[in-house]
């Protein structure tokens, strides 16, 4: 619940704990008193003696890669990001219902709305954004080396190896094998993926 001197603040990037820590020291370094904090979302206290401009905070914020969010579409595509971060860090990914029905179930939202949103916001497709962050999480559970390729597969929930192979190797444009084989292997935080 929003007092008369609080603001509620949308932010971009805020994609795990850490997240957390570094956006709240952030503003508390700004003189913020932070009263809820989540994933995407913040809620200050103003300072009665001093004024901060959503400037200033944007300033603060996006030194760390972090960034105020002002429209409905960013609104909405933080918040399927969000999603998708969840369902790839609570492996294996079992969906009981394909991705746009997953989606419009846990934003409320019919799909159309929800992709043309996305799409408006991020100059991409939900669904291929779902292919690099699942392609980006198969990267990361091939360099801890404790799955072999089949075990990726189902952990990632996709139905066969020789699907992830295709996905794998058109957006890294090679083989999961010769991705093992680096030595080192490049990887894209998920935060830096759109």
């Amino acid at each position: 619940m929003k007092s008369s001197n609080s603001m509620e603040l949308l932010v971009r990037n805020m994609i795990c704990s850490r997240c957390l820590k570094v956006v709240k020291e952030n503003l508390e370094s700004l003189g913020l008193e932070v009263k809820e904090i989540e994933l995407g979302r913040v809620l200050v206290n103003l300072p009665k003696t001093k004024h901060i401009d959503l400037q200033s905070i944007e300033e603060a914020l996006v030194k760390d890669n972090f960034h105020l969010i002002y429209s409905e579409d960013e609104i909405i595509s933080e918040k399927i990001k969000h999603e998708i971060l969840y369902l790839l860090q609570n492996l294996p990914l079992t969906l009981n219902q394909n991705l746009s029905e997953y989606l419009s179930k846990k934003l409320n939202k019919n799909y159309y709305s929800l992709s043309k949103s996305f799409s408006r916001s991020e100059g991409i497709t939900i669904e291929k954004y779902f292919v690099l962050m699942r392609v980006e999480k198969a990267k990361e559970l091939i360099e801890y080396g404790e799955l072999n390729f089949s075990e990726i597969a189902y952990e990632l929930g996709y139905g066969n190896i020789s699907h992830l192979s295709g996905q794998f190797k058109q957006v890294t444009g090679m083989s999961m094998s010769d991705y093992k084989k680096l030595e080192l292997k490049p990887r894209t935080p998920f935060d830096k993926i759109l």
